[in-house]
This record gives C-alpha cells, sequence and structure tokens, in this order.
C-alpha cells in the first residue's frame, strides 16, 4: 500500500509545476551511468582532477584567485593553512593545481600521508563529523595531485581511507541508519565518502559504489520527498549539517557530469529561513535550535541555482567558518548579483509535507512575522511536537517556542529536552491533559516521560528511516484544510492557514481543527494581528483542555484581555495584547505559569536548564499563559484575537464578537473574520449581521469548493464568487448588513 503512495508521490514530483525557476546546471552533462546492485549512479570520468572540480574548470579556477568576491577568501585560506596541518595540505593542493608547482604537490601528498596515517579520535559524541572531514582532505590531495603519487602511495591512502570510512557511525560499507533523520542522513556518506570514492575510484570503485548507490537509492528519494515543501524539517540549527550536507552530492555529480541529480525544487528549502527572518537578523526559532545563522547552506545553494533572493539572504549575515571556506572558494558563484527581498510576496505557504505558513508585514525596518504550523507528518530526532504551534516577532519575541537545547541539563537526551523542550507544553499549541496518560516511548528509554496533556512522539520517537515508512500512519500528525492570502498577492491583507491536528494527539483527544487567520493593517498604532479559532473534543469532558501562550516577560491580565510587554533590555519594545472571546469571560479561567522556579514548568515539576555561557545570546522563555474553559465538557471552542503594537502604546483597536446561527467570529477595524462554528467546511447557506457605519472587509472561511453567491439584504450582490478546493475562504468589502452566501 505505502509503496503505491510512494510511486504516485515519485510521480507527482516528476510533475512539479513549471513556475520553478530554471536550474542552472554549472557542468556539461557527459557523464556515462552504470548500474551498481539495480541502481543507476554516474561513472567518474576516467581523468584527475574530478573531486570538485575537473581539468576544464582550472582556468575559473586561477580566475578566482584575483577575483574581487573570492580574493579575500583565497587569502584568508592561506592564512589558515599556517594554522592547521589539515587546512595546510588541502591549500597546497590548490596551489599546486594553479602552479604545477611539483615541490607544492609533494609537500601536500607527504602531509596528507603522515596525518591520515596518525591521526585518532576519541570516542566522543558526533566524533564522525571530523573523522569525516580528514578523509574529505585526504581526498582532495589524493584527486588534484593524483600524477604525482606512485603505486605505493595510492595504496595507503586507499588504506586509510578505509579505515577512516569504517570508524564513521554508518559503518563502512555503509548499513547503519536512515536516510531522512540522523547523522548517516549528514554528510558521512554525502560528502565524506562520496569524496574518497571519487578520488580513488580508479583504484579501488568499491568505496564509490557503495556511497553512491546508498545516495541514489536512499538519499536522493528521501529528499525529493521533502524538497518540495520548500522548507526544512529539523529546525534552523540542524539545517547547516543536514540541508549543506545535500548540496555537496548536488556539486559533486554535477562536476562528474552527471547534472542534477536532485528534484530543483531543492532550490527553494532556503526561502523557508527568508521568510522567518526576524528584524534583528536572527531566524525564529524552530526545533532543536541554538545557531540560527543560514552560513554555507545558503550560499552554495544560491550558486548552483543562480538565485539572487537566496543570495541576499545569505549576505544579511554573511560569514563562512574555516571549515567550509575551501568549498566557499572552489564553488561560490562570484558572479551572482543579490535580487531585492521586496519583490516577494509577503506570505508564503511551505505544503506537502509541513503544512506551514509565514506572513509578515514587510520586508524592511521593524517588521511583523507570524509563523503558523499544521504539520502533515512528523520527522522525530529535531523536529519538535508543535502541530498547530504559531510564533510573533515585533521588535522581540512577543509569541514564542520556549526551552533550550544545550545547557546545564545536558543536550539531545536530558530531562529538560525530552520533558519540556521537544514536547508540546513548550510551544504555543493545545493541551488535553488526561491525568492517567503515560508517554512511553522507544526512544530516550533512559529518560523518564512525564504527562504534558501535549501531543504523542511519533512511532514512539522511534526515527522512519526513509520516506515510506513516513507515509504510515505513525508519523502523521494533521491535514491542511485550508489555505490562501490576499486579495492581492504579493502584498495580502490576510493571510489564512486552518488544519486538522487530531491525529498529533493520542486517543484521548477527538478532535482538534485550528484556524489562524493573520490580517496586515499597513502599518498604524497595531500594525498586525493574529487570529486563532479552536475546536477541541475530548474523549472525556473531564479532561482538561489548555490554550498557551508563551512569552519572555510576566504577562498581566485585565478581564478578557493579557498584555505581554517586552523589557527594554536587547532593545526590545514589542507588546502583544490578546483578547479572549471564547470561552466565554464567565467560563474563562485565564492563569499564568513561570517566573523563578517555573520557567519550565510541567504540572508539578520544573525542568530547569541554563544556558553554559552568554546567556543573552539565548531566547528561552520563562512564562506562559493556560486559559482554560471552568465547565467540563467535551467539546470546546477558543476564538482568541492578539494585537501586535509597540511597548507602551494603548491606542488598541476595538474587539467585538459576532456570533450567528452558524458562523462565529469577530470585527477588528474595518476587518470581519468569521469561521463555521463546528469548524468543519460547509456546503449550507451561511449569514450574519453587521451593524454600523462604514465599509468593512470580510473575510469568510470553512466554505466548500465551488461557486456561491453574495447576498446582500435581500439583494443579490455578486452571482457567482468561486472557491477553490484548497482555499475555503472568500473575501470581499462592502457596509454594514444582512449578509448570506449560498450555493
Amino acid at each position: 500500500m505505502y509503496r503505491c503512495l510512494f510511486c504516485f508521490l515519485a510521480v507527482s514530483l516528476v510533475l512539479w509545476p513549471a513556475y520553478s525557476l530554471a536550474v542552472r546546471t554549472k557542468s556539461p552533462v557527459d557523464a556515462k551511468w552504470m548500474e551498481v546492485e539495480g541502481i543507476s549512479i554516474p561513472v567518474p570520468p576516467p581523468e584527475h582532477p574530478r573531486l570538485f572540480l575537473r581539468s576544464r574548470d582550472l582556468e575559473d579556477l586561477k580566475r578566482r584567485v584575483e577575483h574581487p568576491v573570492l580574493k579575500p577568501v583565497w587569502e584568508e585560506l592561506q592564512q589558515l593553512a599556517t594554522l592547521n596541518k589539515e587546512y595546510r595540505m588541502q591549500v597546497d593542493a590548490v596551489r599546486y593545481l594553479l602552479s604545477r608547482d611539483r615541490k607544492l604537490g609533494r609537500r601536500a601528498i607527504e602531509a596528507a600521508l603522515d596525518t591520515l596515517t596518525n591521526c585518532t579520535f576519541s570516542a566522543r559524541s558526533d566524533i564522525t563529523r571530523p573523522i569525516g572531514r580528514m578523509l574529505v582532505a585526504g581526498s582532495v590531495v589524493y584527486d588534484w595531485c593524483y600524477e604525482l603519487l606512485s603505486e605505493h602511495e595510492k595504496k595507503k591512502f586507499v588504506e586509510q581511507f578505509i579505515r577512516l570510512a569504517g570508524m564513521l557511525e554508518c559503518g563502512y560499507p555503509p548499513r547503519h541508519g536512515g536516510n531522512l533523520t540522523g547523522h548517516q542522513s549528514e554528510w558521512m556518506i554525502m560528502r565524506d565518502m562520496l569524496s574518497a570514492g571519487v578520488a580513488a575510484y580508479d583504484e579501488y570503485p568499491e568505496m564509490y559504489h557503495h556511497a553512491a548507490k546508498r545516495i541514489f537509492s536512499g538519499h536522493i528519494p528521501a529528499r525529493d520527498f521533502w524538497y518540495p515543501g520548500h522548507a526544512f524539517h529539523q529546525g534552523t540549527a540542524y539545517a547547516e549539517t543536514r540541508f549543506s550536507s545535500n548540496l555537496y552530492p548536488l556539486w559533486i555529480f554535477d562536476r562528474l557530469g552527471a547534472g542534477n541529480v536532485f528534484h530543483p525544487s531543492q532550490q527553494f528549502v532556503p526561502y523557508h529561513w527568508i521568510y522567518v527572518r526576524r528584524a534583528d537578523g536572527e531566524l525564529l526559532n524552530a526545533g532543536d535550535n541554538e545557531s540560527k545563522v543560514p552560513k554555507l547552506r545558503s550560499l552554495l545553494c544560491a550558486s548552483y541555482y543562480g538565485d539572487g533572493y537566496v543570495l541576499s539572504d545569505y549576505l544579511i549575515t554573511p560569514g563562512i567558518n574555516g571549515m567550509n571556506k575551501l568549498y566557499e572558494f572552489l564553488l561560490r558563484d562570484p558572479d551572482l548579483e543579490p535580487l531585492p527581498l521586496t519583490d516577494l510576496p509577503l506570505s508564503r505557504y511551505f505544503g506537502f509535507p509541513y503544512g506551514w505558513m509565514v506572513a509578515r508585514t514587510g520586508w524592511q525596518g521593524e517588521t511583523v512575522v507570524c509563523e503558523m504550523k499544521v504539520n502533515i507528518y512528523n520527522f522525530n530526532n529535531h523536529n519538535h511536537l508543535d502541530a498547530g504551534a504559531f510564533q510573533i516577532y515585533y521588535r522581540g519575541p512577543l509569541a514564542m517556542d520556549t526551552g533550550l537545547y544545550h545547557g546545564t541539563d545536558g543536550g539531545y537526551v536530558s530531562p529538560h529536552n525530552v520533558n519540556y523542550y521537544k514536547r508540546t507544553i513548550a510551544h504555543n499549541c493545545l493541551l488535553v491533559y488526561d491525568p492517567d496518560e503515560q508517554f512511553v516511548t522507544r526512544g530516550y528509554r533512559k529518560i523518564e516521560k512525564v504527562n504534558d496533556g501535549g501531543q504523542r512522539p511519533p512511532n514512539g520517537w522511534s526515527e522512519p528511516r526513509n520516506p515510506e515508512v513516513m507515509l504510515t500512519k505513525h508519523y502523521k500528525t494533521g491535514e491542511v484544510l485550508g489555505q490562501s492570502y490576499g486579495p492581492d498577492p504579493k502584498v495580502p491583507e490576510y493571510t489564512y492557514l486552518k488544519g486538522d491536528i487530531t491525529q498529533a494527539y493520542s486517543e484521548n483527544v477527538e478532535q482538534v481543527l485550528r484556524s489562524f487567520v493573520f490580517l496586515n493593517f499597513d502599518g498604524g498604532d497595531v500594525p498586525a494581528a493574529l487570529v486563532v479559532f479552536d475546536k477541541v473534543v475530548s474523549a472525556n469532558p473531564e479532561f482538561k483542555k489548555y490554550w498557551l501562550l508563551h512569552s519572555e516577560e510576566e504577562p498581566v491580565f485585565q478581564g478578557n484581555t493579557t498584555v505581554v510587554q517586552l523589557a527594554k533590555r536587547r532593545d526590545w519594545s514589542g507588546k502583544l495584547v490578546n483578547t479572549t472571546l471564547i470561552p466565554e469571560p464567565a467560563n474563562a479561567e485565564i492563569t499564568k505559569v513561570g517566573g523563578p522556579g517555573k520557567e519550565f514548568w510541567v504540572f508539578g515539576k520544573n525542568f530547569e536548564n541554563k544556558p553554559l555561557s552568554n546567556p543573552d545570546r539565548f531566547e528561552m522563555g520563562a512564562w506562559r499563559v493556560e486559559l482554560s474553559p471552568r465547565k467540563a465538557s467535551k467539546e470546546d471552542l477558543f476564538l482568541n484575537v492578539m494585537q501586535v503594537t509597540d511597548r507602551g502604546n494603548d491606542r488598541l483597536l476595538e474587539v467585538e464578537k459576532i456570533v450567528s446561527e452558524h458562523l462565529v467570529g469577530l470585527k477588528i477595524a474595518e476587518r470581519v473574520v468569521l469561521f463555521n462554528k463546528d469548524g468543519t467546511s460547509t456546503n449550507r447557506p451561511v449569514s450574519w449581521e453587521l451593524t454600523g457605519g462604514g465599509t468593512f472587509k470580510y473575510l469568510v472561511t470553512d466554505l466548500g469548493p465551488g461557486n456561491w453567491q453574495l447576498w446582500r439584504d435581500g439583494r443579490i450582490l455578486e452571482p457567482v464568487i468561486e472557491v477553490g478546493s484548497n482555499e475555503g475562504t472568500v473575501y470581499f468589502e462592502g457596509p454594514a448588513g444582512s449578509y448570506e452566501l449560498r450555493r
């Protein structure tokens, strides 16, 4: 069953829409292909150099030394070569290609053989990364100085390649780990082993066969599965190790003459970082997060595809670390010009397998950035249990992801990580608390798991090895029911996303529907607002439901209004004001949790964690709002409106609830937003009434696909309004009155 579904998906990827930008293949496509155990892989050409560059690329290499963009990079590489033997032997290999000075070539060879033969590594975590870099460094020298090698030296190099490859976490031949997540989905096969295999192919073809076979049978299909979503599933920090590693086989196989071996939608993965970039240059938190700067991953992608927008985003916070400087020198397109991000639409949807939406109020200055998530699938590993989460940034983090990845409590496998940081309770999500629920998982077995009332760990936190496993019910967490923005697609007045996230929870939840509407007010005292409408049905009416809002600062309550005002530290000056319309005030229990000793509180226990250094670098949160209905009920609705403004500003927009027979919603300023009361899509007529003067802009959601008619005060206004199957919305402008939408 799932094999057929995956085949269907593979076909759909081939038919990806034609509006994708043209792929700029960097090298002539002239490779020959062969089959190894039924897998088709390109044959390395019978020449040297062939790793990262060919003889036909040497003139360009000489140009790079003097190019004004890359000359400083070349000078920095030479400086690094004076400090580190691993850098020096690679730089000497470049110098040899440029000059054909045999002394330089021999010096590189002797240094490489000595380093590879005598290098040892500790048993610490992630040690395969430096092992892999050493493997690549030796491969570069072997390939680029090939004509100077004796047969004895070739044999010694190959022996060391095999020794180092055997020390990698994947094993040699590679047999461990999956293709979607985990360390095996990083460099060790796609760069390290592949590089050695390409370099020594003539003398020892087995390593190339093993690496290329794994890449073409596993890694490439796995990435082509998620590339069309135009985002990355393991958070902003791990994008550097996980997405940049995808770009090495892209370039290596291209230089071998195979062309682009990935689906071309790979180009658009960095667009998620473009959209979640804040005015301060950082990115919104996502997944296990520490470093947020889009380093080599964006630069190599921009250079291969000739994408000036991705380059522009990289140039906001440029900088490549020393161990990757060689690849910047070799592969960066120095002639690529940045394109203005202001050309891009302010909202963007990130589709299957994600179901995410990001809306902004602008690209320059202090803009509002709002992220809304459904999570169609959850990949585990560094992915969090955050289906239905939202974040808002304006002059500081207003509604945020909370917790800390590495700290005094440990890292990936720590009580804080497993019981708070990764869990639903650390995000702006919904909880359904069954006091008897137990979170028993196959992953993180040594850590006791507490009950946070949140979402289930997919498949017991066991990671999916490949897309076929991913597409099983175990990892399915949501379904997008509607998404749209407009009416101007470049500067939309509204951005809408709705999802069914019932599958993210265990059997204690029968239904969870969440709708987001982001309203762009085009400046003023309140530049934007986020409306969130929820329907939650629990298996037992006694299970308490919680609507969560996380913040850095302590919230203040004023009736049904919650105010989060940022302090002056870090130059933050934003403010968020949330108005709770449902539950009604008499049925709304609004409390705050947090402060010293309760920053990471999970129903009776604080999972304390602190940064190991530089605490001002981290945004961990310290407070959360918990909104719950006072009256026990199997089914509950939540309707909240969050206005974004500046600290100290009290000139807010008036919010008024609207209720009709089938609809519920609100009026805020001149905007009206309406939802179907039962949370489902409807084909029946819906009506509402609005009084007052002036002109309003109406957004009606939860409409079934097809043609609708708009009536006001008993007269037809629009005989045909088409509602798309993926949208579910109608947006129009008009005065107050009695309105009806009919099929």
